[in-house]
């Protein structure tokens, strides 16, 4: 791990634990940073402001998780790390989801659903599809799935991520497919 993230990760340490306590609105840069052993400009030599902060929460946090396993075999595995974590974190992320002010981090969130998906598509077709290789079947696949399920783990968080996450998942694998 690199001082930079180091510092990155103890900021936003700060900011989860303060989100979880209060609006994010109310939430300053100065709150954040008081809460640490860093200066104020320290926050702005790694983030533009909190709403970087939190889209690099999630990035950092989540592809730590999914790493290894963006692969069509291991599909349940990602989608079920992913789940673990919105629900571990879930008082955070219902304050994200909820705060019409972060709906540029949906549209993060729905990237980074749309990358992972179109990961595990690509292996499944390369793996399991004799066929000629069907660009148009690919993106639809991958769409249809990424909307889907960022809109399911969006509503799932908001409702206190009930059903839990082994009961969620279950239903989940029912609803994919094994073949495309």
């Amino acid at each position: 791990m690199t001082q930079k993230n180091t510092t990155k990760e103890i900021i936003s340490y700060s900011f989860k634990k303060l989100a979880c306590e209060k609006a994010i609105d109310k939430i300053s840069i100065t709150h954040i940073m008081n809460q640490t052993d860093y200066r104020r400009q320290t926050f702005y030599d790694h983030f533009d402001d909190k709403y970087d902060l939190i889209t690099w929460i999630f990035s950092y946090e989540v592809s730590e998780l999914t790493e290894l396993i963006s692969f069509w075999e291991k599909r349940e595995d990602l989608l079920f790390s992913l789940l673990t974590y919105l629900e571990e974190n879930k008082i955070y992320y219902k304050k994200i989801f909820s705060n019409i002010k972060l709906d540029s981090f949906k549209d993060h969130f729905i990237y980074y659903i749309k990358k992972e998906v179109q990961t595990i598509v690509k292996d499944y077709y390369k793996n399991h599809v004799h066929s000629a290789y069907n660009q148009d079947s690919m993106e639809i696949t991958t769409d249809f799935y990424t909307y889907g399920l960022s809109e399911m783990l969006y509503r799932w968080v908001l409702k206190d991520c009930i059903p839990q996450t082994n009961d969620f998942h279950e239903l989940l694998i029912q609803a994919i497919p094994t073949k495309f």
